[in-house]
């Protein structure tokens, strides 16, 4: 008997039980330590694995482990994120399917080492390309674009308040007539006398 089938039929059962709905976090984690790689694969595509778990499985020395961890749309963004550094090409493959995986992480895989690897990333890129431009769109971008044009309509009213305030600066100023001065008044002459003349003396 070949090393390792002496567990085969209780390992089809936690197999079947750790893809099962409705199990306590207790009874998923104590699956998720199980020695038979195909229970860990099973436990990591379950939408309610527990986050600490989340971490070991992406640490398991078994590629579909890791694989289904990266498929999982629950994953934590950060576990992707180190996932989309694994050495495995299925790992890899993987990250770049998951609907939950990040721009970035697809435009960095999107230009890896292997083929494999950059197609899986271009054809998540192109997918999301088309379904922005199909879809008037998606929430995030219609919330972008709204974003986007609140910041330039409070950037022209702002522009238009200062625009108003400098022309109605103007008009005040020019409103304002400069008043004229008071004309100075008459500086009184003294005219001397001619030497030798006498007023006529009245008789």
């Amino acid at each position: 008997m070949a090393r390792g089938f002496s567990y085969a039929p209780g390992a089809s059962a936690e197999v079947e039980e750790a893809a099962a709905p409705g199990l306590t976090k207790e009874r998923i984690q104590e699956l998720g330590g199980s020695r038979n790689a195909l229970v860990r694969e099973a436990v990591a595509t379950r939408d309610d694995c527990p986050f600490g778990l989340m971490v070991t499985l992406a640490h398991d020395h078994a590629v579909p482990v890791r694989a289904a961890m990266a498929a999982n749309p629950k994953v934590l963004h950060s576990i992707l994120d180190y996932l989309s550094h694994d050495r495995q090409v299925a790992v890899l493959c993987a990250v770049a399917g998951n609907p939950s995986t990040g721009q970035e992480i697809l435009e960095a895989l999107a230009a890896h080492r292997k083929g494999e690897v950059r197609d899986a990333a271009a054809a998540a890129l192109d997918a999301r390309a088309e379904q922005a431009d199909t879809a008037d769109h998606t929430p995030e971008l219609r919330d972008r674009v709204f974003e986007e044009s609140q910041a330039r309509r409070a950037a022209l009213l702002a522009q238009s308040a200062e625009t108003g305030l400098e022309a109605a600066a103007d008009d005040a100023m020019a409103a304002v007539e400069p008043q004229e001065a008071d004309p100075l008044p008459a500086r009184p002459t003294r005219s001397a006398p001619v030497r030798g003349f006498r007023p006529p003396v009245e008789a």
